[in-house]
C-alpha cells in the first residue's frame, strides 16, 4: 500500500542551526531520527505527536517533515502488530524501549511504505540505531534483513499473527487496538462490521474542508483549490480532499478565510441548528478551539454566539480564527461550566460538544488508541452527565440542547442521552421531523451515529433535545 505523506502539523519558524538544542533536545535534519524522538517523547512524557513533531521537526524540510509525520502516525496505528512482529524475531528480553522504537520504525517502513526502497530503509534505520543505540545497530540490521529474506523466499507477506481462537484478542492484535476497546466494539457490531471499523481506523485520512459561507459558495471556493476535492455527502459546506496536499495554510483562500479544516461529522452541527428564531442566542459550552461555534456564527450572522471554555489559551486561538474567517458575532468566556453554571435560561440553542475518549477520531489521532483506558470511558461519561445537566439550565423554554461526542462508546453517546432524559421531565428527544431530511434515514432512537466505515466520516454521535414550553 502506497503512502502519501500528510502535511506538516505546523509551520516552521526561522531555522536554527544543525546541532542547536531546543527545549533540551538536540535538533536534527534526519526525518527518521526526528520520528524516533517524537515517539520516544510520546512514550516517556505522554507528549502528543503533533507537539513532538513541532519540537523535533524544526530543521526538516517540508518534504522530510511530511515523511517524519507519516512515520510517527503509521507506527502508532500499527504498534501492537509491529511489536508482535518484532517479538517473533528477538530472544525474549533483548528489546529495550529504545531498541523497540527503532525496530518499530524500520518494520513499519518495510511493511507499510513500499515507495521508500527496502535497502534505503534498512540503511537509514541502522543509522538511527547508531545515533541512539550505539552497539545495537547490528541487531537492528539483522532483524530487518531477516524479514526481507523471508519475503524473498516466498513466505506470507506481510506476516500475520496466527489465529488464537479468541476473536477479541485476534482482532486487537491484527489491527493494533487495546483488547478492551475491541471487546466493547463487539458488543455493538457483528464481527465482520467490527473488523471493517477497526481497519477504517487505520487508514490515513486527508483533510476535509468546511467552506465559509461568508466568503462564497462551495463550488466557487472549490474552483480556487489547486488539488482534487469532492463535495461531502451529508454536509452542504464540506469538501473532501482526495489526497494530502501540503499545509492548509498554504492553500489559496486560506488567508482570506474561505475555509477551515473540519470533518464532515462535526460540520453537521450547522444542520442541527436550522430553524432557529430571528436573532437567536447560541451558547457553545465546551468550545475548545471553536470549530463548531465559528461555524454556527458564520451561518447565523444575526445570532449572538457565546463560546465558553475553561481553557483561556484555546479561546485565544478561537478569536484569531474568528478574525481570519471574518466572523464578528461571537464572544468568548473563559470559565468552567461546572464551577460557574448558567444563572438563567437565555439561549435558543445550547451546544455541548463534550470531552470524550475520542475513539471516533482515531484515524486522525492514532495516539488515542494507547492513551485511553476503559476507566476513562466511565470517568468521562460522568463528566458528560454533569456538563449536560449544567448546560441544560441555559436553554430557553422551546429551545434546543444539542449534544455531541466523537466516540463509539454507548456510555458516552446513546446511554448518556437516555440517562439525561430519564431524570428530566422538562426535556424530550427531538422528533425526526425536526432533523434535516437527509439525516433522517440515519437516525436511531436517541440520535445520529456516524461511523467511518459506513459514512466515510469521523465517528460521531449527535443528539438533539427540546426543552418543553
Amino acid at each position: 500500500m502506497k503512502k502519501r505523506f500528510p502535511p506538516a502539523p505546523r509551520s516552521a519558524p526561522a531555522r536554527p542551526q544543525r546541532g542547536q538544542r531546543d527545549q533540551g533536545h538536540e535538533l536534527t535534519a534526519n526525518p527518521r531520527l526526528a520520528a524516533f524522538r517524537v515517539l520516544k517523547d510520546a512514550a516517556d512524557e505522554g507528549l502528543p505527536p503533533e507537539e513532538g513533531l513541532a519540537r523535533h521537526g524544526l530543521l526538516l524540510s517540508p518534504k522530510d517533515l511530511g515523511l517524519a509525520t507519516a512515520l510517527v502516525y503509521e507506527v502508532l496505528r500499527h504498534r501492537a502488530f509491529l511489536d508482535w512482529l518484532m517479538a517473533s524475531r528477538l530472544t525474549a528480553g533483548r528489546a529495550s524501549p529504545d531498541l523497540a522504537l527503532a525496530l518499530e520504525l524500520g518494520l513499519a517502513q518495510l511493511i507499510f511504505f513500499d515507495r521508500l526502497g527496502d535497502h534505503a530503509v534498512v540503511a537509514e534505520t541502522v543509522n538511527v540505531a547508531k545515533a541512539v543505540l550505539p552497539g545495537r545497530q547490528g541487531l537492528v540490521n539483522a532483524v530487518l534483513r531477516g524479514l526481507l529474506r523471508d519475503r524473498e523466499a516466498g513466505l506470507n507477506w506481510p506476516p500475520m499473527p496466527p489465529a488464537s481462537g479468541d476473536l477479541t484478542a485476534d482482532l486487537a492484535l491484527r489491527h493494533s487496538y487495546q483488547k478492551w476497546f475491541v471487546k466493547k466494539l463487539l458488543q455493538r457490531l457483528d464481527p465482520a462490521e467490527a473488523e471493517a471499523l477497526l481497519a477504517a481506523g487505520n487508514q490515513a485520512t486527508p483533510p476535509t474542508l468546511r467552506i465559509n459561507p461568508r466568503r462564497g459558495l462551495r463550488a466557487e471556493i472549490q474552483k480556487r483549490l489547486p488539488f482534487e476535492t469532492s463535495p461531502t455527502a451529508l454536509s452542504p459546506w464540506g469538501l473532501k480532499s482526495a489526497a494530502f496536499a501540503g499545509r492548509p495554510e498554504d492553500w489559496p483562500g486560506f488567508a482570506d478565510g474561505c475555509f477551515a479544516i473540519q470533518d464532515e461529522a462535526s460540520q453537521l452541527v450547522g444542520l442541527l441548528a436550522g430553524g432557529l428564531p430571528p436573532r437567536p442566542a447560541i451558547l457553545d459550552t465546551c468550545a475548545g478551539l471553536g470549530g463548531k461555534a465559528l461555524h454556527l456564527a458564520a451561518l447565523h450572522s444575526e445570532a449572538a454566539v457565546i463560546a465558553l471554555d475553561k481553557d483561556a489559551a484555546k479561546l485565544d486561538v478561537l478569536r484569531k480564527e474568528a478574525d481570519r474567517l471574518g466572523v464578528e458575532n461571537i464572544r468568548t468566556q473563559a470559565r468552567d461550566l461546572l464551577i460557574r453554571p448558567p444563572a438563567s435560561a437565555d439561549f435558543d440553542l445550547v451546544l455541548v460538544d463534550a470531552p470524550c475518549t475520542g475513539s471516533g477520531v482515531i484515524r486522525r489521532r492514532p495516539d488515542l488508541k494507547w492513551n485511553k483506558t476503559e476507566d476513562d470511558v466511565v470517568r468521562l461519561a460522568e463528566l458528560q452527565a454533569a456538563l449536560l445537566a449544567a448546560a441544560s439550565r441555559a436553554v430557553k423554554p422551546g429551545g434546543r440542547l444539542i449534544y455531541g461526542v466523537c466516540s463509539f462508546q454507548r456510555e458516552e453517546g446513546p446511554d448518556r442521552v437516555k440517562a439525561f432524559l430519564a431524570g428530566r421531565s422538562d426535556f424530550t428527544i427531538a422528533p425526526p421531523t425536526l432533523w434535516p431530511e437527509a439525516l433522517r434515514p440515519l437516525l436511531g432512537n436517541e440520535g445520529l451515529a456516524l461511523w467511518p466505515h459506513r459514512h466515510g466520516t469521523d465517528g460521531f454521535f449527535w443528539a438533539m433535545l427540546l426543552k418543553k414550553n
